[in-house]
């Protein structure tokens, strides 16, 4: 009984990813109808997305400094309401000004906080070896997500339609959050996260901002969140490709299962050869991944390889975080460096659809995405300096 208690933060903070799945690939599918019957240019369209992470972005450095005193379950309760909300509303939707309307108002209570508070969860709850093996099980709930909205939303979309498909997702979102809130439970105390029986040592959020490594780290998740932001835009790049919708979601679900088991294995990697070593070997698989996916022969691979890629800003970068910070602060400083996550998805996601827009491919985008990921990794090599890991 005792044990199954101790497993109780992972399974919330694994349901609050499975719904962050709807927030990132489930709303990729809907680029192509959406555009297509509002008769709008895929650039225009993606910028709502990047409208929702920039409010994300504002409001996460907030909501890091309210959990680390408060606690993550009234976040996590607010989530659920107002994103489910937000999913509704753009059902109803009819212009492009109303998609960014609502998208900025989603992402005040969005993507950035579900992230947030799942990674506040695993790293506040257990030990630093524990969260390290954890977290990358954790990680898995969004593939696991998107795998199963991979095989349900385009068959859903082509037989109900767009706006159809947003209420559906309203509604998952809004029994998984809940379900979340529901196994967080209450706090043994009242106030901050370290009241669990977490090694709370560490940094201030003051003195980590103080440090070069905390800037080195921004960097390197602004770049790595760059090359992630082609999720939104694979199903139309595989279309591109001459594949056939029911092949897509197909491929998408493959995808995203390569997602969840390639999250599984990054946490089994990083506690058997090291963060350091072990994230340039996921580096080198994302990168390689755009290359194959240039190709429709290598395209299966190319879209393992890049799942397996994806996971590093969910998986790698918090683990880096707690490592070279601690935990003693990790919910304001992680707060604070989420931000760099979603200035990546804002600047990237709208480049994606005007590079498509001018040149009527992915291709000189995937061409130079590796490039942003080598730099991403010296960022994070450099922060890792000095460290023992």
């Amino acid at each position: 009984m005792k044990k199954l208690r101790s497993l109780r933060p992972s399974a919330a903070a694994f349901l609050l990813m499975m719904a962050m799945a709807i927030t990132t690939s489930a709303l990729s599918f809907f680029v192509t109808p959406v555009c297509e019957e509002l008769g709008i240019g895929r650039g225009s369209f993606t910028l709502y997305y990047s409208l929702m992470t920039a409010s994300g972005a504002v409001s996460t450095s907030f909501w890091g400094s309210h959990i680390n005193k408060k606690g993550v379950r009234g976040v996590i309760f607010l989530s659920a309401l107002w994103c489910s909300a937000g999913l509704l509303l753009f059902s109803f939707s009819g212009s492009l000004w109303t998609f960014y309307l609502v998208a900025t108002a989603m992402g005040i209570c969005g993507t950035s906080c579900l992230n947030l508070c799942a990674n506040v969860i695993v790293q506040t709850s257990y030990s630093s070896e524990q969260a390290s093996s954890l977290l990358g099980f954790v990680m898995a709930g969004s593939g696991v997500g998107g795998m199963v909205f991979s095989l349900v939303l385009p068959g859903l979309l082509e037989d109900l339609g767009w706006r159809m498909g947003y209420r559906v997702l309203a509604v998952c979102f809004l029994v998984l959050v809940l379900c979340a809130f529901v196994l967080e439970g209450k706090r043994e105390t009242a106030g901050a996260v370290g009241n669990r029986k977490a090694v709370m040592d560490g940094m201030s959020r003051a003195d980590a901002m103080k440090s070069p490594k905390f800037y080195l780290m921004m960097v390197a998740i602004v770049l790595y969140t760059a090359g992630c932001s082609i999720q939104q835009q694979l199903p139309a790049l595989l279309e591109g490709l001459r594949f056939s919708t029911t092949q897509v979601g197909v491929m998408m679900s493959v995808m995203t299962a390569s997602l969840a088991v390639g999250k599984i294995l990054q946490g089994m990697l990083y506690s058997r050869v090291g963060i350091a070593r072990g994230g340039c070997v996921i580096t080198v698989l994302f990168a390689a991944g755009f290359l194959l996916l240039l190709q429709p022969g290598t395209a299966y691979p190319g879209l393992v390889s890049l799942a397996v890629g994806m996971g590093i800003v969910t998986t790698l970068m918090p683990t880096v975080v707690r490592f070279v910070f601690g935990a003693r602060e990790f919910a304001a400083i992680w707060g604070v460096l989420a931000t760099a996550s979603s200035v990546g998805a804002f600047v990237s996601n709208p480049i994606w659809g005007v590079v498509y827009d001018t040149c009527g491919n992915y291709t000189p985008a995937m061409l130079a995405t590796p490039a942003l990921l080598a730099v991403a990794l010296g960022a994070m090599l450099l922060a890792l300096r000095d460290q023992k890991g």
